[in-house]
């Protein structure tokens, strides 16, 4: 198992930037992991990711220098157990409200007495090192991130923080809109006034904070502010950003 460049990242106090993908394309993900992020969410929560397809995209990414993280559907000890044993790096658990949500994270993706996942790590062990060193380095070398993405979880944030062999949340800004009532304003004040909550209280118990920048404006922001993980926007967001500037250019050649 090689080093996880993102956790080192995070533990010298640097940052780590990447972009999220629900394309299943695996050429899409080899072009992707070529460009050398700091690291790849894959998003199996809003995205059409079967598992088949999530090994192929994992195997496309095979020769990235990027960390290769998966945002599992459920908080599910199941799904966390089969990302895992595809070789995914980490793991990014939505919809964490509470400490216990966050400890059932932690324990699905370790394997004991640090947790509860069980043995059978049939791709990942077939990676850097062999069966021997994955078993042996998995627990430490796995990241684990929850989000923060209800404004139930708003109230639990000291103990969600705390919890043990957490390495960091990512703050899921619409879903933390739709669940205070502004759907249609995700930049509402009250938003904004939640997602400094929630940076204020990682500073003060030195828990890195990672956000989903959807717009360049957030992640400068972000990062100018000291986020420790933050996605710079995703794959199909990239191909409307690119078909837009496309349809300007044929717009203004038709004159």
């Amino acid at each position: 198992m090689r080093d996880n460049r993102t956790k080192r990242l995070i533990a010298s106090g640097a940052r780590a930037l990447g972009l999220s993908m629900t394309i299943t394309d695996p050429f899409v993900a080899e072009v992707v992991g070529a460009a050398e992020f700091d690291f790849v969410l894959i998003d199996t929560e809003h995205g059409p990711i079967a598992i088949d397809q999530l090994q192929l995209m994992l195997i496309a990414l095979r020769g990235s220098v990027s960390t290769v993280l998966v945002r599992p559907p459920a908080n599910d000890h199941v799904s966390i157990k089969r990302i895992l044993d595809l070789g995914a790096e980490g793991i990014v658990v939505p919809e964490v409200s509470s400490r216990d949500e966050c400890a059932a994270a932690i324990r699905a993706a370790k394997y004991p007495p640090e947790g509860i996942r069980g043995f059978g790590p049939r791709r990942a062990s077939r990676l850097e090192g062999g069966r021997q060193a994955y078993l042996t380095r998995a627990n430490d070398e796995v990241a684990v991130f929850v989000m923060i993405e209800h404004q139930d979880a708003l109230a639990n944030l000291d103990q969600i923080l705390t919890t043990p062999g957490l390495d960091g949340i990512v703050v899921g800004p619409a879903d933390l809109a739709v669940s205070m009532g502004h759907i249609l304003e995700p930049g509402h004040a009250d938003v904004e006034k939640a997602i400094e909550q929630v940076f204020e209280a990682c500073e003060r118990h030195g828990c890195p904070f990672g956000i989903y920048a959807a717009a360049e404006a957030s992640a400068r922001k972000w990062v100018g502010r000291g986020a420790k993980l933050v996605t710079v926007g995703s794959d199909i967001q990239f191909v409307d950003q690119g078909l837009a500037r496309a349809r300007d250019l044929v717009t203004s050649l038709k004159g």
